[in-house]
């Protein structure tokens, strides 16, 4: 078997078990920049080990849960450095689980009335992330890996959200 080509059949004929990692990121991470990353200690992300705050998200209406702190001068994760993530190997669970070709893939799957709520929303979508979503939505279709994509619990979440009221506007701050 080729070791670099991990779409190639094993000794006994059948391919190896395929998940989103295999859909590479090529160095991106506009995820970092923009997704606010949710703690789940039920999931195995130690509070004890990140750098986190209390937040209120439309995910979660009603309650306030744990989520990375961002770098206040850039909004990016506090854990993004020159070189990508400096937590890599213990990055949290929504991390591990995240592919931006994933979200592109749940919004295609939504009836185009739930797609237009969630655009007109305004805080569902970063437009930088899902361009790269789309794009890497195509490579996992060039490479055959769509199937990995579960789009399942994404596309549940974005139901739920397009059923509630839209976020009210921030006023703008008096100097």
């Amino acid at each position: 078997m080729d070791k670099d080509n991990t779409t190639s059949a094993n000794s006994d004929g059948q391919r190896p078990p395929q998940d989103q990692d295999a859909i590479p990121c090529d160095g991106c991470v506009q995820c970092c920049r923009n997704d606010q990353v949710i703690l789940h200690p039920e999931a195995g992300d130690d509070l004890g080990f990140y750098l986190w705050e209390p937040i209120v998200s439309a995910l979660y209406p009603g309650r306030t849960v744990p989520a990375l702190k961002r770098n206040p001068a850039t909004g990016d994760c506090v854990y993004l450095v020159e070189t990508g993530c400096s937590i890599h190997a213990r990055r949290p669970s929504v991390c591990r689980r995240f592919h931006c070709a994933r979200t592109a893939l749940a919004l295609e799957r939504l009836p185009r009335r739930v797609r237009k709520i969630l655009l007109r929303r305004g805080d569902v979508f970063d437009d930088a992330l899902l361009a790269r979503g789309r794009d890497r939505l195509q490579r996992a279709r060039e490479m055959g890996l769509e199937q990995v994509l579960d789009t399942d619990q994404q596309v549940a979440a974005f139901e739920r959200i397009a059923e509630m009221p839209p976020p009210k506007p921030v006023p703008p701050r008096r100097r």
